[in-house]
């Protein structure tokens, strides 16, 4: 059918760059892999790859894991594969887990950690061993993406898995739909039982009444942060669609994606399709449907407010003598770590980035954060911040701050959990030690450094940040069948349960000998609570109106907490009297969403194992996940009445770990007699954390023949990338009637490493920043008959904060040097590069810049100049100085399509600009511009960013006149 022919052809033509190598996994993932003992278990749904020491953790995440598959492949739908689900487990502290589609040289695969070490999964519902949970959320991913049919079901069965459409579901969707599901498979964990997740959302409806427009389902959203409108709105709006319309019309519609021939386009008309509405009407009856229920909730008289904003997060500690301390951020704000008195007013508030090379930490933000507690004389305030180490995996860190100034005082290293309670005597601090998915409480014995282990649990088990109490008993939540509930350690080392319910039990801390305060869902809401230990009921003390989080004593009177108010938390307190009766400590569970075939009982699960073996190094690597032949055709540029045929062949694999990959592309035309393209890459992981790799390639056109080689190794310190390479290059003219033939080549070592440290707000980007970056070429080899050169280029930049007292702004100054000694005259090129693509352009003058064949080996060496984009310069050295000034004004507001066909539109700000530049080429030439721009910044179907600008310039010297530019960049 003609119509589906423009589609085909754009894949065809595509396939050229689909035949690659590329890093499997992250590089911590990578060297796990690389140096452990891996094995490989098969069940009838998984085949699943872990590392031998790991092998308890992988029975009991596989079981559920396999379960939630099962559960998910057995929903009303279209049957899609039945495939073994590929995952992989790895003990690297990557507190992350994904799925990749099906995409050319990547297989679809699942990813998941042993175990999280962030507080913040705790507050979602899960705990830092709950991956099988985690997992839940992954295979509803995996079991949407296996649902494609007709035309991309044929070519992915003929090239071994090219594309998935449903990958291109728009991002509310996938997330919003495993979100969903994560908590309706047999289970109440995850974020649909979050008393924080319901939290955020229902503050935020309320204070726009329930209006939400469809802008709040983008992950850009800034008001959503950090949680995501993708994730929260997004769940919410799939919630409202299986209530309204059923749970079946949703994998309808997963079926219809599939089968669909350009995904990213007119997806609200398939929604049409489904459900009768468009996507755009059916957001807009969610919302009449959120105005209509909207419940007004405020403050009640008794809760006072000591701090109206702390950030969009924040984390909160109490001392006894009435110091209150945060770790915020706000969208205007960085990351501080502030004290206040007991009546609010500021004591000190710091930045915590730090910015120089030989940095303490790295992480600052609020969600890294946990276990904020102060000593029992308040001078000293302890915490655990989760940060990265070399190799990219999260480690965390005991702090010591001076309660008094916020210095760091000191730092203990290499715990791997997240943080409880300093005991009072300020002797030691006891923390939540995560191995495997195993959870214990450890003692780190500050003067020594030493750590005593306090529980003994085995097998599955995720516990909470522990509160200590004088005597030394510890109270802590610990995850049970029923969710979060808490627990107490004597001193005699028995651990007593506290509340045995469904009431998310959490994040407690000691009024005095023997009451605790805690956080106890109530009516679905996190209110406080206040417990005897010895005996007796929950106590409710607050009422606040969606959120209380953190809570903690002020004396034996008083609680304070941060209460979600709109899209921000405040600081607040109240009295410890009680606002209703007692409750029952053994309550019946909160009720839950009426059960549907995939939310039976969790009755448990028994893996029928079919193998468990030693990986094989070379498994899958001699069948190619890529094997796409094609053929296509165009029309000659040089006649207009005949087509040029194109035919090809594109091959990659590689083993299942990754560890060795392969790429091998020829293509040939009708034009020439020879192969036009013929490439091959091969890479290893075996080197990891260096990731190495060999390419090779050989190149003809018309006029010339280009052969190219590169053997290259990288990896990333902390941050901060590093890279080798030996390149070589030589390009051959062909001979002609008035031109004879013409050899040149490059062939010498590169390096390059970049350094970064910044801070900064969601609405006024980077506040404050260093960075560096410095490269190196040594080329012996050098255009045939020139003398050997070197390419040596540095950059510095530095972000300062703008005008003041606007927060949404920033100033950037970057100065950069580039000298190529012994280079042949002007083979640098400055300016003459736009940063995007033009539409329109008014210019001055030509540039007279003409390079010789001889310096054209395949490269180029070129500097970008703002205000030069038209205009080339040649040079073999240039010292550049630019300033650039940004304002923001965030609009933040969202469709559901585009023109109906199109995918969703998103306008996220205007950036209002100035700048000038100033480059010195060779030490002799002055260029000078000065300037503005506009940027409209926006973003197609959630994943494609696209900005309109219109920029101007001035130039001042080699006699060009205004520069109008108008364009699109990515």
């Amino acid at each position: 059918m003609p119509r589906r022919l423009p589609p085909l052809l754009l894949l065809l033509l595509s396939l050229a760059g689909c035949a690659f190598v590329t890093p499997r996994f992250p590089q911590n993932v990578q060297v796990d892999f690389a140096r452990d003992d891996m094995r490989k278990l098969t069940t009838r749904t998984l085949e699943l790859y872990y590392p031998a020491r790991l092998r308890p953790s992988a029975l009991r995440i596989a079981a559920r894991l396999e379960d939630c598959v099962e559960r998910l492949r057995s929903l009303p739908r279209k049957p899609g594969s039945q495939e073994r689900v590929v995952v992989y487990l790895t003990g690297a502290d990557f507190n992350n887990a994904y799925v990749n589609p099906d995409y050319s040289s990547i297989p679809q695969q699942m990813v998941l950690p042993a175990h999280m070490s962030l507080e913040l999964f705790n507050l979602l519902g899960f705990g830092p061993s709950e991956l099988g949970e985690v997992g839940c959320h992954e295979s509803a991913h995996y079991v949407q993406l296996e649902q494609t049919h007709g035309v991309w079901w044929l070519v992915n069965t003929i090239t071994g898995g090219l594309f998935q459409p449903n990958s291109l579901t728009e991002s509310w969707f996938l997330e919003g739909l495993a979100t969903y599901y994560e908590g309706r498979l047999g289970k109440s964990h995850g974020r649909p039982h979050s008393p924080l997740w319901r939290g955020f959302f229902e503050a935020g409806s309320q204070s726009l009444g329930g209006n939400f427009h469809p802008g709040y389902l983008s992950p850009e959203h800034r008001r959503m942060d950090p949680l995501g409108g993708n994730y929260l709105t997004g769940s919410y709006f799939i919630q409202w669609l299986v209530e309204r319309y059923g749970e079946e019309r949703l994998w309808k519609l997963v079926e219809v994606q599939g089968g669909t021939l350009i995904p990213p386009f007119a997806l609200t008309l398939r929604f049409d399709n489904v459900y009768g509405r468009t996507l755009g009407s059916l957001f807009e009856e969610f919302t009449a449907s959120l105005m209509r229920t909207q419940e007004q909730r405020v403050r009640p008289a008794t809760q006072q407010v000591l701090a109206p904003n702390v950030g969009y997060f924040a984390r909160l500690a109490a001392s006894p003598d009435g110091a209150l301390a945060t770790v915020d951020a706000g969208r205007d704000q960085v990351t501080h770590l502030t004290v206040r008195e007991s009546d609010g007013s500021v004591r000190f508030s710091h930045s915590l980035t730090q910015f120089l090379p030989g940095r303490r930490w790295i992480a600052t933000f609020p969600t890294v954060m946990s276990g904020l507690s102060f000593t029992a004389d308040g001078s000293f305030l302890f915490l655990v911040a989760a940060d990265v180490d070399s190799l990219e995996n999260y480690l965390s860190r005991v702090w010591q701050v001076d309660a008094r100034t916020g210095e760091v005082v000191k730092t203990w290293e290499g715990i791997e959990g997240m943080g409880g309670s300093v005991t009072p005597d300020g002797q030691a601090y006891v923390f939540v030690q995560v191995e495997g998915d195993t959870a214990n409480l450890h003692r780190l014995e500050l003067a020594t450094g030493a750590r005593v282990p306090l529980t003994r649990f085995e097998g599955h088990s995720s516990l909470g940040p522990p509160s200590v109490a004088a005597d030394g008993r510890i109270v802590f939540p610990q995850m049970t069948e029923q969710g979060w509930n808490l627990a107490l350690l004597e001193t005699d080392g028995t651990v007593r349960a506290l509340t045995q319910d469904a009431h998310f039990n959490y994040s407690p801390r000691w009024v005095d000998a023997n009451r605790i305060v805690f956080q106890r869902e109530h009516e679905g809401r996190w209110q406080a609570h206040v417990l005897d230990v010895a005996g007796g009921e929950p106590v409710r003390i607050t009422d606040a109106p969606h959120l209380v989080m953190d809570v903690a004593p002020a004396g034996n009177a008083e609680v304070v907490f941060l209460n979600r108010d709109r899209f921000d938390f405040s600081l607040d307190r109240a009295p410890i009297t009680p606002v209703a009766p007692a409750e029952a400590v053994a309550q019946a569970p909160a009720p839950t969403p009426a059960p549907s075939k995939a939310s039976a009982p969790y009755q448990g699960h028994t893996l029928d194992i079919l193998t468990d073996e030693p990986y094989s190094p070379l498994e899958r690597f001699f069948l190619p996940e890529l094997r796409a032949p094609y053929f296509y055709a165009l029309p000659d540029p040089d006649n207009g009445n005949r087509p040029v045929y194109y035919g090809g062949l594109a091959l990659a694999g590689q083993d299942r770990l990754g560890f060795h990959q392969y790429a091998l592309l020829a293509e040939a035309d009708s034009r020439l007699r020879d192969v036009s393209t013929l490439s091959f890459s091969y890479a290893t992981a075996l080197t990891a954390p260096w990731y190495t790799g060999l390419s090779v390639a050989r190149f003809v056109q018309a006029g010339q023949r280009d052969l190219q080689a590169s053997l290259s190794t990288s990896r990333t310190f902390w941050t901060t990338p590093v890279s080798f390479n030996l390149l070589a290059l030589r390009r051959d003219y062909y001979a002609t009637a008035t031109s004879p033939g013409l050899r040149t080549t490059l062939l010498g070592p590169e390096a390059a490493i970049s350094y970064f440290a910044g801070e900064s707000t969601s609405y006024g980007g980077t506040q404050r920043g260093v960075g560096l970056s410095l490269g190196a070429g040594v080329y012996p080899l050098a255009f045939d008959d020139a003398r050997p050169f070197a390419d040596l280029r540095a950059e510095a930049t530095a972000f300062v904060p703008g005008l003041p007292l606007l927060l949404r702004d920033n100033l950037q100054l970057t100065a950069i040097a580039r000298f190529l000694p012994n280079a042949p005259e002007g083979l640098l090129q400055v300016g003459g590069i736009q940063a995007g693509t033009a539409l329109s352009i008014r210019e001055g003058p030509k540039s007279p810049r003409d390079l010789p064949e001889l310096l054209q080996p395949g490269t180029s060496f070129s500097e970008y100049l703002r205000g030069y984009e038209d205009y080339a310069l040649s040079a073999r050295s240039v010292l550049i100085a630019q300033a650039r000034y940004r304002y923001r004004v965030i609009i933040d507001y969202g469709w559901t399509s585009f023109f109906w066909v199109l995918p969703s539109f998103f306008i996220s700000q205007v950036e209002l600009e100035a700048f000038g530049s100033w480059a010195r080429t060779d030490l002799r030439d002055n260029h000078r511009a000065a300037g503005g721009a506009l940027y409209l910044r926006t973003t197609f179907g959630q994943a494609l960013p696209l900005s309109l600008f219109y920029q101007y310039a001035r130039r001042f010297d080699d006699g060009l006149g205004d520069l109008h530019l108008v364009g699109v960049a990515l």
